[in-house]
């Protein structure tokens, strides 16, 4: 019967997944990707997103500013990752600014810069869209 109590509890997690939620400084939200069309004029409204499941990167915004002609997959490699599952974001980061990237897509945008401040859990939604044409 104990085994079936933790292979029941081992699943349970497993379909849910483990999300740090007790930190004082860090992030949550949501993110979602999708994938499609770029040419003009970009329909922005008729977007479809999926919940993400993969990795997102933290690159601290001060070492992106003077990276100069440095190696970006060198920063990217040694930034924070965080994986995601079914669009969950918990992660617990330190105060700074970082430019936040799906993966697999370099996309320097205003709306995925984010501010950590200390003693603070920000919400925010991402959402990413990877063009399939032009």
């Amino acid at each position: 019967m104990k085994k079936l109590n933790i292979l029941i509890l081992l699943l349970v997690i497993l379909s849910f997944g483990c999300s740090k939620t007790d930190f004082e400084t860090g992030i949550t939200g949501k993110v979602e990707y999708g994938e499609g069309d770029c040419m003009p004029i970009i329909d922005y409204e008729s977007r479809e997103y999926d919940n993400y499941n993969g990795d997102i990167y933290f690159i601290d915004k001060n070492k992106l500013d003077n990276l100069g002609n440095g190696d970006f997959e060198q920063l990217k490699a040694n930034s924070i990752i965080i994986s995601i599952k079914r669009g969950n974001l918990s992660a617990e980061l330190a105060a700074g600014t970082y430019m936040v990237m799906q993966g697999d897509e370099y996309s320097y945008s205003e709306e995925n810069i984010i501010t950590i401040n200390a003693n603070e859990v920000l919400t925010k939604d991402f959402k990413f869209w990877k063009c399939t044409s032009y």
